[in-house]
């Protein structure tokens, strides 16, 4: 009797996950669907997922366009600034608040977690006037500085976690060695620490490379509009071309996509250990 309840539990157990598994996937599925429709197909009613006459057309309007390509520019320089900064202040923030106790450590974590409660909707308007006030508006490091506001406490309590589990040893016989601190730390402590600064990596990169808030309000020309805004453009006063909106989001998703398949292994590694060590 028992072995029979356990066999129906794991049945629905494995019908409710695959239920939430296609209501996960569904909306990309249906994003691919839509951007190889011919603009005949798109208002079939009912609508099809797989359409009659597949087209590419829609990537080779979106592929055409000069603006794509300055957009794609701007968030490859954007989001290689904020992984870059973020990795660099979150691996020397994180090393300090976990080897180091000083008056006021505690509340910098609880104001680090603070940080990254926040919602960029918060903050936004307070960051419009100070960058309108230095002139930043419509540059680059507006975008950049902005980002690292919701990435950098992320980072920081992630690679801190970590780094409290790497024991002390490992720095002192490093140290013995002729190793200094810094040393220790790039040597010794960065390689242990792999699957750590790999999910922040991801995690950054995921939301400079989307982020959508901060570029609609900060950027005001194509010198600096980002790909998620220059979707936009695919929108019209009384119209939407959704092929093509449907092919561009199809072109930004690609690369998290292909990132994430790549490290997901040290992301989830990353994410647990880092909860668990925490």
């Amino acid at each position: 009797m028992a072995g029979r309840k356990n066999s129906v539990v794991k049945i629905l157990t494995y019908i409710i996950l695959a239920f939430m598994i296609l209501i996960a996937v569904f909306p990309a599925v249906w994003m691919l669907s839509t951007s190889i429709k011919d603009v005949t197909e798109l208002y079939d009613m009912p609508p099809e997922l797989i359409p009659d006459r597949p087209t590419f057309g829609n990537y080779l309007n979106v592929l055409g366009q000069s603006k794509m390509y300055t957009a794609f520019f701007n968030s490859v320089i954007i989001t290689a600034c904020v992984v870059g900064m973020t990795l660099l202040l979150s691996i020397l923030a994180g090393y300090g608040l976990s080897r180091y106790r000083f008056k006021g450590s505690g509340l910098v974590q609880t104001l680090l977690l603070f940080g990254q409660m926040v919602p960029g909707v918060v903050i936004i308007i307070p960051l419009y006037f100070a960058f309108s006030k230095m002139h930043l508006l419509d540059m680059h490091v507006s975008l950049v500085v902005a980002d690292l506001a919701l990435t950098i406490p992320m980072g920081v309590i992630m690679l801190t976690s970590f780094f409290k589990g790497v024991p002390r040893e490992l720095e002192e016989a490093a140290k013995i060695d002729g190793c200094t601190g810094v040393g220790a730390l790039f040597r010794v402590i960065l390689p242990i620490a792999k699957p750590g600064i790999i999910s922040v990596t991801i995690y950054t990169f995921i939301n400079a490379w989307e982020e959508f808030l901060f570029a609609l309000n900060l950027s005001m020309s194509e010198k600096t509009r980002t790909l998620p805004i220059a979707i936009n453009t695919f929108a019209g006063e009384f119209s939407v071309d959704w092929g093509a909106t449907m092919a561009a989001a199809t072109v930004v998703a690609l690369p998290v996509l292909a990132l994430f398949l790549l490290c997901n292994k040290y992301f989830v590694q990353g994410l647990s250990d880092g909860a668990v060590k925490g």
